[in-house]
């Protein structure tokens, strides 16, 4: 079986106001044959102790969901929901994390049934600020399924927080972010046999309550979709 590493974009810590979340590195990787391949690695960055990972996982529904997240620090991923359409998405995170100048975060399959995965991607984000105890503060839900956009039910975010959407879309999507959302890494098919994935996300200044947040494209795609908030430390 072959691990696919592929390239993508990081970004420089940003300067943070005190007890707000901020990004620090986003990463994407995708594997585009159609192989059955037992893990899918991100390409290593400087990873800072103390704060939180996320990573936002798909693999088309023929295959295995991904069972678990790995990284080369040694963090302990959790999972959160499993959502299944065509493809299964689901996002994990590890807290309070250990740094690492060169940290790899690889996935793998369900340990049970076909133990491969088919047409696996991900987006690692890494976060400062975050709360080192209890980082996830709620999950985002929404519809899945055939659909022409992505709109999740109303979620409550607090000061200093940030939400994050997670979609992937069978066979295309060009994506477009609802208000006040900012797609922060995207891969976005040319060929409608694949499948597009993007992570949005919107960082809140002030508390607020009955926060909605959406994703559009052209026409009609099976799409599977999931978000959450992050606490920021203090709070």
């Amino acid at each position: 079986m072959r691990a696919f590493l592929l390239l993508a974009a990081a970004t420089l810590w940003p300067v943070a106001l005190s007890g707000s979340v901020t990004l620090g590195v986003h990463k994407i990787a995708k594997e585009l044959t159609g192989a059955e391949v037992t893990t899918l690695a991100a390409n290593g960055y400087n990873s800072t102790a103390g704060n939180l990972i996320l990573v936002w996982t798909v693999a088309y529904s023929g295959g295995q969901p991904v069972g678990s997240v790995r990284d080369s620090a040694g963090d302990t991923f959790t999972p959160l929901t499993q959502n299944k359409g065509t493809w299964y998405g689901q996002w994990f995170y590890a807290r309070n994390v250990k740094g690492d100048s060169f940290n790899v975060v690889t996935v793998h399959p369900a340990t049970t049934g076909r133990a491969t995965l088919i047409y696996p991607g991900m987006v690692v984000m890494e976060f400062g600020g975050a709360d080192k105890d209890s980082p996830i503060l709620a999950e985002i839900t929404g519809p899945q399924g055939m659909l022409s956009e992505w709109n999740s039910k109303p979620f409550n975010a607090a000061a200093g927080s940030a939400a994050l959407l997670g979609i992937v879309t069978a066979n295309g999507g060009a994506y477009s972010a609802g208000d006040g959302f900012k797609i922060e890494d995207s891969y976005i098919t040319p060929n409608s046999a694949k499948f597009s994935v993007a992570v949005l996300d919107r960082f809140f200044t002030s508390a607020q309550t009955g926060v909605t947040g959406g994703v559009t494209w052209n026409g009609m795609l099976q799409a599977t979709a999931s978000g959450l908030v992050i606490k920021p430390g203090g709070n």
